[in-house]
């Protein structure tokens, strides 16, 4: 019974572990497409900027629909640059900066961390995957030997 337990216990790990390393990788396939979209979205929202700021200047009186479509595109713009942040890391900030704008080295955030990197939290779910499981083995041992 004692070897099922421990067959049983190496081979959810090595489930956990095997997926956990794919996740990891993926991130790095979803930074093109969420690098492009921000591009995109900050394209529209200064189109609509110059086109709205155009009927500004040409004496016009735009109307609360088309401050709309232009807060809405800022917001658009707005959250696919944090989402391409997310997804990417530091690497985005601004895509289309110099190198020598660009920051670079590491980030230190004092004692701790608040982030969430996406890239930690398969480590961190198969390294708790893998303290359950040690923790029920270890539980069981002692009951065995108890009774």
């Amino acid at each position: 019974m004692r070897s099922l337990k421990i067959a049983t216990a190496t081979a959810v790990t090595s489930a956990v572990l095997v997926f956990a390393a794919p996740m990891a990788a993926a991130s790095d396939t979803q930074c093109d497409p969420a690098t492009a979209a921000a591009i995109e979205a900050e394209s529209a929202y200064e189109a609509a900027r110059s086109d709205y700021q155009k009927q500004i200047d040409g004496g016009g009186n735009p109307g609360k629909a088309e401050q709309d479509n232009v807060d809405q595109l800022k917001q658009r713009a707005d959250a696919a640059a944090s989402q391409a942040q997310r997804v990417c890391g530091d690497t985005v900030a601004d895509p289309t900066a110099p190198a020598s704008k660009k920051p670079s080295g590491a980030m230190h955030t004092g004692t701790g961390s608040a982030s969430s990197d996406p890239a930690n939290v398969p480590a961190l779910a198969a390294a708790g995957g893998l303290a359950v499981a040690a923790g029920f083995v270890l539980r069981r041992r002692g009951h065995s030997r108890q009774h």
